[in-house]
C-alpha cells in the first residue's frame, strides 16, 4: 500500500517535469487517472492486509477452519471490483503519462514505455503463476528505474553561467 502511494508521489515528480510542454495535458490527465486509481485499489489491499489478517487469527484462536470462506468474501465479492476498476484507470494514467514523456522532447522518448507496459499487464498477471508474476514485479522495477534516470537532474541541466 505503501509502495501505491510512494509511487502516485513519483508520478507527480514526474508531471512536474513535464510542465509547459507538448505533454503537459496528457500528464494531467495521466497523474489524475493514477491517483483515482490508486485511490480505488488500496481499499482493497486494506481488506486483505487488515481484514484477512483478522480472519486467519480468529481461525487460529477459534481452531475453526470454516471461517477461511471469509476470505474469499472478502477479495471476491465487492472487494475485486474496487481492484480491478482502480488497476484499470491506474494503467490508463501511466499510459497516458508515457504518452506525456513521449511528446513532452523534455525526456528520453521511450523512458515511461516500460512502466505503462507493466501497468498495462496488472491485471492480467494476476492469473499468472508466481514466477510469471514476480516477473511483472521485476517490470514494474525495471521500468521505475528507467524513468527514475531520465527525470533525475544532470548537473548539466542545472548549471547556470
Amino acid at each position: 500500500m505503501a509502495g501505491f502511494i510512494l509511487f502516485g508521489l513519483a508520478l507527480l515528480g514526474v508531471c512536474e517535469r513535464l510542465r509547459g510542454t507538448r505533454g503537459e495535458r496528457a500528464a494531467s490527465w495521466g497523474i489524475v487517472l493514477s491517483w483515482v486509481g490508486i485511490g480505488l485499489t488500496l481499499p482493497y489491499y486494506g481488506a486483505e492486509v487488515f481484514g484477512l489478517h483478522a480472519v486467519g487469527q480468529a481461525v487460529i484462536d477459534r481452531n475453526n477452519s470454516d471461517l477461511m470462506s471469509i476470505a474469499n468474501n472478502v477479495r471476491w465479492e465487492v472487494g475485486i471490483f474496487w481492484i480491478l476498476a482502480g488497476l484499470t484507470a491506474l494503467g490508463v494514467g501511466v499510459i497516458l503519462i508515457a504518452i506525456a514523456i513521449w511528446r513532452s522532447g523534455r525526456l528520453t522518448r521511450w523512458s515511461g514505455i516500460v512502466l505503462a507496459v507493466a501497468f498495462a499487464l496488472y491485471i492480467p498477471q494476476f492469473a499468472a503463476g508466481q514466477a510469471l508474476r514476480v516477473a511483472h514485479g521485476l517490470l514494474i522495477l525495471i521500468g521505475a528505474l528507467v524513468l527514475a534516470w531520465a527525470v533525475w537532474p544532470r548537473r548539466s541541466e542545472g548549471a547556470t553561467a
